[in-house]
């Protein structure tokens, strides 16, 4: 693979690496703050409803990033060409 697709493959991956992280935030977020008590309650963790807005989160910005990521690296690219 060229230099034009290693870029393109780091920049998509540190873009969906991001979106992990903040997806996973967002979840331990509404976890810890528990609003209207859906979260977690005297039974336990409602796991679903955390996988829920882990995904809620991680679906749309995983394309919004990974594609930002992967333009990124090749505006570098480009620029290095220069």
């Amino acid at each position: 693979m060229n230099r034009w697709g290693r870029a393109m493959m780091l920049g998509a991956s540190v873009g969906i690496l991001l979106a992990c992280g903040l997806a996973l935030l967002m979840a331990l977020w509404d976890w810890w703050e528990n609003p209207g008590g859906i979260f977690r309650s005297d039974r336990g963790t409602q796991w679903h409803f955390v996988w829920d807005t882990f995904i809620s989160w991680f679906a749309p910005t995983t394309l919004s990033f990974g594609l930002t990521g992967a333009g990124v690296m090749m505006a570098r690219q480009w620029w290095r060409q220069y």
